[in-house]
């Protein structure tokens, strides 16, 4: 009962300056182990890039916005925070990581067998892991790329800047073409129609009808004078006309309002076929770039020093516990053993 009363009472301080020696031991032989094994683990750097996406990128809209202040067609207008979800999802493109596989030989860079099964999904998992892509707190986008090659680090980021710019250009584009050849066709159709309402103002006009209401005035006044002078021949001759007037004026009326709305029409498709034409084949940059990447000269993995002090502490509060435990099981062995002997 003694021995127990007195092993309840040790501290745990005296405890392990009792063991200090064992546990100085453990905590040597955990240090270098651990910093062994830290410098097994490839040193990786990291390299960042910071960006803005535009409101827009269409040229048209930019250059040739002329007649009221836009702030979402101002060229050097930040993006709102739909326009950066969008300009995040296009950074995390298929395409531009297949462009830096192949680009970078990224499958022989991380040691990756292209003949085994699954390699495809191995690489994107490593891709996935080594970029990342996130908003900052001030809206912009940063782009980090994690490598054990500082100067490859950099390359990557700067290469997924040009990509976004690439691909997006050619998106955009695509589209601009497809916009471009539809206006082409109506145009083309719009063209056909005003030139059928022309021929047809033409017979108008080769039947004698220019302008319907003054010459229906005109007509009116000479036939009121003609009737009041008793002229038979010019009444005769004025109610042929107003006769003509009846037939091929109206259609002469609604022929030129044809004309003024398609001639409208086709107004606004070739402004639109300009604009398009613009947006197919001029490019702009689809970013501003805050922050450039650079070669960094200091790793960020792993913290040798950090792994060294946490695996030091873990082993030595294992090793205390495991002591006490010890201590504990031999302290009971001893009083069972002196029981079974009195």
């Amino acid at each position: 009962m003694e021995n127990n009363d007195k092993y309840n009472s040790f501290s745990l301080m005296s405890f392990i300056w009792k063991k200090r020696k064992v546990l100085l031991i453990i905590c040597i032989a955990a240090m270098v182990v651990s910093l062994v094994c830290s410098l097994l683990i490839k040193s990786k750097y990291k390299s960042t890039a910071v960006i803005y996406a535009p409101r827009t990128n269409s040229f048209a809209k930019i250059l040739l916005n002329e007649e009221n202040y836009n702030e979402r067609l101002d060229i050097k207008a930040y993006a709102s925070e739909e326009e950066t979800e969008q300009m995040m999802q296009l950074l995390e493109a298929r395409e531009i990581k297949d462009s830096l596989i192949q680009k970078f030989n990224l499958t022989k860079h991380l040691d990756i067998d292209t003949n085994l099964r699954g390699w495809r999904t191995k690489i994107m998992k490593n891709l996935n892991n080594a970029i990342e892509i996130k908003r900052t707190n001030y809206g912009a986008i940063s782009i980090t790329v994690k490598d054990t090659d500082p100067k490859m680090a950099c390359q990557m980021t700067e290469e997924i800047l040009k990509l976004v710019d690439t691909i997006k250009n050619r998106t955009e584009h695509a589209r601009a073409k497809a916009a471009y050849v539809a206006l082409c066709q109506q145009l083309d159709s719009i063209d056909k129609e005003v030139a059928r309402v022309d021929d047809s103002i033409k017979i108008c006009m080769q039947n004698g009808v220019f302008n319907l209401e003054v010459q229906s005035e005109r007509v009116m006044q000479q036939y009121a004078i003609a009737v009041s002078q008793g002229n038979a021949a010019a009444v005769s001759r004025l109610a042929k006309e107003q006769e003509k007037l009846a037939v091929w004026g109206p259609r002469l009326d609604a022929l030129q309002n044809m004309q003024k709305d398609f001639l409208k029409y086709q107004s606004l498709c070739k402004q639109k076929l300009l604009d398009a034409r613009l947006d197919m084949e001029g490019s702009m940059p689809v970013k501003f770039v805050v922050e450039r990447p650079i070669v960094a000269d200091k790793k960020f993995y792993p913290k040798r020093s950090l792994i060294v002090i946490v695996s030091t502490l873990s082993v030595l509060i294992l090793s205390v516990f495991v002591l006490l435990m010890i201590d504990k099981i031999e302290d009971r062995s001893f009083q069972k053993d002196t029981g079974s002997a009195e």
